[in-house]
């Protein structure tokens, strides 16, 4: 019942925001831009087009018909929606904290025949760079050795951590590799095993440490039920992190990403220091297109890697904020596939954190999670208090294994932790809406 009436409230949104855009504009050519002359890469989108308006037919079809009269009689049923919820909550998960747990979740989903591109944690191997001073080495550059070949490289993220995974080596579940840094001794590291390296220099970060911070946000016609909402809470999101007491030198960018057929497949805006132009651009943000469930993810998540201005990844912490409510089209071949983006991401030491919207099924939360664990994030979904959470049927999360927040709040303290690992001390983040729920036992 709570799937259809999404699915009719979508198509209506869509008409909605179809009749506004021909009524206000596309925003014309003032380009925000922080004065590279980057601002949005290659132009803003054209946010609508004829082939858009396909999405409400076809979420109307899927809906099994109705007009406005019958969608107006839903709005009295009393179900869970976003909309009645106030400011949208979160809960997350850490699936790197109960590996075996994870693999189980991933092996059932796949007895059910759900589909997602390969990714095995099995065997993880996890690796701690430690500085002379106690204090993680971010950005350093791990070397993944097997039989006296190099089969790796990754690059330790914020907390000094990286995460090996023999099978996405093209090794067995049970191998044994070899592990080094710059300024280390080799050490050999069976499958399982957590691996201490330290090099001969200080870790952690001394003043402003360097952040860049990206936005990847599904914006077809099926997220028009959020975007609005969700517009504002990355806005205060860049807001409260630019104004942390650590005061990091943080740059922010987003990537928005629709499907084949739409306005447009991928669109970027590129990194920035100008929080204000970073806004603006945010506030143009339309949802629009889509056509069936599955979309461009795998396109965006390539684009959200390579398109923007990244800084080098030894000298600053990068972080990606994936917001959707579908899966990627895993059964199209694509130039980058996102197991592919992973492994790009892991090179690189950046963390994607996945943040499940309210119509996620199986796949889609099978996917963001495989994200979430295989980069050392964290795995988030919008939660509405007793109407459950943005997680599939099938999933093993339960409503007590995690804390929900305001997902502003949620975000800011993620970012923070991050920050925190670094510096060894704890930046306070104010509560703007207290928790529903207590914090489960060890989180």
């Amino acid at each position: 019942m709570t799937t259809t009436w999404w699915r009719r409230v979508a198509a209506l949104l869509v008409v909605v925001a179809v009749v506004l855009a021909a009524c206000g504009g596309d925003g014309g050519d003032d380009e925000a831009t922080d004065g590279t002359g980057r601002g949005w890469v290659d132009g803003e989108p054209d946010w609508e087009s004829a082939a858009d308006g396909a999405y409400a037919v076809a979420a109307e079809d899927s809906a099994g018909g109705g007009d406005a009269a019958s969608v107006e009689s839903l709005a009295g049923d009393d179900i869970a929606r976003p909309g009645d919820l106030g400011p949208l909550r979160a809960g997350s998960v850490d699936d790197n904290a109960d590996l075996d747990g994870f693999v189980a979740y991933l092996d059932r989903i796949a007895g059910l025949g759900i589909q997602v591109r390969p990714h095995d944690p099995r065997g993880r191997i996890l690796v701690e760079v430690t500085g002379a001073n106690g204090l993680p080495v971010a950005g350093a550059e791990v070397v993944v050795r097997a039989g006296g070949s190099e089969v790796g490289r990754l690059r330790t993220t914020a907390d000094g951590t990286v995460r090996v995974h023999p099978v996405n080596l093209g090794l067995g579940p049970d191998a044994t590799v070899e592990v080094a840094t710059d300024g280390s001794e080799p050490t050999t590291s069976a499958a399982g095993s957590t691996v201490a390296l330290t090099v001969d220099r200080d870790g952690g970060a001394e003043g402003p440490v360097p952040l860049d911070v990206v936005f990847l946000l599904d914006a077809t016609g099926s997220m028009g039920d959020e975007i609005d909402r969700l517009r504002t809470t990355i806005d205060s999101v860049s807001e409260r992190i630019a104004a942390l007491e650590s005061r990091p030198d943080v740059r922010f960018g987003m990537t928005l990403y629709r499907d084949e057929g739409d306005a447009f497949v991928t669109s970027t805006f590129d990194l920035t220091s100008d929080l204000a132009a970073f806004r603006a651009a945010l506030a143009e943000v339309q949802a629009g297109g889509g056509g069936d469930y599955p979309e461009a993810l795998d396109e965006g998540l390539a684009d959200a890697l390579s398109a923007h201005s990244w800084r080098d990844p030894a000298e600053a912490v990068q972080l990606v904020f994936l917001v959707a409510d579908a899966p990627p089209q895993v059964g199209r071949d694509v130039p980058v596939p996102y197991d592919a983006s992973i492994r790009d991401a892991t090179g690189r030491g950046i963390k994607i954190f996945p943040v499940a919207s309210s119509e996620s099924d199986d796949q889609a939360e099978a996917v963001f999670r495989q994200l979430a664990q295989a980069t050392g994030a964290r795995f988030v979904f919008l939660s509405y208090g007793a109407g459950g959470a943005a997680t599939g049927g099938s999933t093993d999360i339960a409503s007590t294994d995690y804390e929900e927040l305001a997902l502003d709040e949620l975000v800011v303290r993620l970012v923070s932790e991050e920050l925190d690992a670094l510096t060894g001390a704890a930046t306070p983040v104010p509560t703007t809406t207290p928790p529903t729920t207590a914090p489960p036992q060890g989180q």
